[in-house]
């Protein structure tokens, strides 16, 4: 695979789990996380942690300045891969780890790839894919499983669309 073909966005996934591979690679763009962003997860989540929030307390720690909490970058990330409806529920995150801090102006990327499948029944299997998020410089952020509960097979999904949506009433 040449170098520039794994710079390509490829962030939409609208397969089904018999559709999907082991090995394929899904890469989003970026987006930069700012001040606001923080402060409104602080306030919706309630996480005023003085590194994230406190300009003074955090200049006087290793980092120099606040963070970015890691539960934030970890839901930017799942939202900068866009899955179609074949995904049913969040299954699980497994091994997250936060390998490098990330600042207030960085620009995170996702890299999720299909690292294993599991079949539940005839009409649901649970995809597990290696979700990274990276920053401007490839540098890698976070690291983890995230698996998702999805339908199997096309017709399923096909048929639950049709289902779902809704008739025009003739006016």
């Amino acid at each position: 695979m040449s170098d520039t073909s794994k710079r390509i966005i490829n962030n939409r996934i609208d397969q089904t789990y018999d559709e999907l591979e082991i090995g394929q690679v899904f890469r989003s763009g970026g987006r930069t996380v700012t001040e606001a962003d923080v402060v409104n997860y602080c306030a919706l989540t309630g996480n005023w942690i003085e590194i994230h929030s406190n300009t003074h307390y955090a200049s006087k720690t290793r980092f120099g300045q606040r963070l970015v909490q890691g539960s934030l970058t970890y839901s930017i990330v799942t939202g900068l891969i866009q899955f179609g409806l074949g995904i049913q529920a969040n299954y699980g995150i497994d091994n997250m780890r936060f390998r490098n801090p990330v600042y207030i102006n960085d620009t995170i990327y996702a890299v999720c790839e299909v690292i294993g499948k599991k079949e539940k029944d005839e009409k649901y299997g649970v995809i597990k894919f290696r979700i990274s998020a990276i920053n401007q410089n490839g540098d890698l952020l976070q690291q983890g499983e995230w698996s998702l509960l999805m339908l199997r097979k096309r017709e399923d999904l096909d048929a639950l669309i049709a289902s779902s949506l809704p008739e025009l009433k003739a006016a």
